[in-house]
């Protein structure tokens, strides 16, 4: 059995190698995101330009007759799914009048940009290499950066720090990150949230139930990560409820990716494509009583 000392240790080495690493799980979104806006099926002008010039070649062969087909197979259709869902979700929260919203795990996203509005401010939590890669290539404007692994303790403190107010709902974006993380994280990064944010914010985070419907997609990620970004928390559709609501926030929907799938992808090429039943999203709200269980 290894130490909590030793553990613990080896937790920090491990952020501190990954915080010198760009995430390739967010380059590898970033290319279908950018496939995807050029067959029109979602509205991110920016996912081009964020993609390093050496992967600009290959995305101009995948819009050539026939090889176009290729984003309906493996993840396309499902993050295609997936970016429609926490497009409303961002859009909704600014048109009821939220005024800061954060996304954790940012990565290569661009609503601070395609959701800018006057006196709405955006706060990007992210890995110090992934960040510093993006901005080389990113336009003018865009989201106050936090330079910081979600796990860490000191996240709330970061983001106060870096102009987060307290006092301000917030609507936090959880999107293709809990996957990775330990159980014991997601726990704790959402009840850190929740402790931090006042009533009337909101939550939208993306989950994964089971991997058995892609069994031969995960040996195959698993090989190309490392073990550098693994999954590692899978979280069954029905025990989500009680699981989120643990951290203190109220449950107001649980939407599975494929029962989305026939509306968001309707009348554009992906229309019919196959969505994995896995994965499924959690709204929530931080309601006027309530506590961490």
């Amino acid at each position: 059995m290894v130490a909590p000392e030793a553990a613990g240790r080896r937790r920090i080495y491990l952020l501190r190698v990954a915080e010198e690493r760009v995430s390739r799980s967010a380059q590898g979104v970033l290319f279908i995101r950018a496939q995807l806006a050029s067959l029109g099926v979602v509205d991110d002008t920016l996912a081009r330009e964020f993609l390093p010039t050496n992967a600009r070649r290959p995305l101009s062969w995948l819009q050539l007759p026939g090889l176009w087909r290729l984003a309906r197979r493996s993840s396309g259709p499902y993050l295609a799914v997936r970016t429609i869902f926490f497009d409303r979700f961002v859009e909704q929260a600014i048109a009821t009048g939220t005024r800061q919203v954060v996304i954790l795990a940012a990565g290569y996203d661009s609503r601070s940009w395609r959701f800018a509005r006057p006196g709405v401010s955006f706060f990007e939590v992210d890995r110090r290499a992934t960040q510093a890669d993006k901005r080389r290539r990113a336009p003018a404007g865009g989201p106050v950066y936090v330079p910081a692994d979600v796990t860490d303790e000191r996240l709330v403190e970061l983001l106060a720090d870096a102009g987060l107010r307290a006092d301000e709902p917030t609507a936090y974006v959880v999107e293709g990150l809990v996957v990775y993380l330990d159980e014991r994280d997601v726990a704790d990064l959402l009840a850190r949230l929740f402790e931090c944010c006042p009533v009337g914010s909101r939550l939208a985070v993306s989950f994964e139930d089971g991997f058995e419907d892609r069994p031969l997609t995960r040996r195959l990620m698993t090989a190309y990560y490392r073990g550098r970004e693994t999954y590692r928390f899978r979280l069954r559709r029905e025990d989500a409820p009680t699981f989120v609501s643990a951290a203190g926030w109220a449950v107001e929907e649980v939407a599975p990716a494929v029962d989305l799938a026939p509306t968001s992808l309707h009348d554009t090429r992906l229309s019919g494509a196959n969505v994995r039943s896995g994965p499924f999203f959690v709204v929530a709200t931080r309601p006027e009583h309530g506590a961490p269980g």
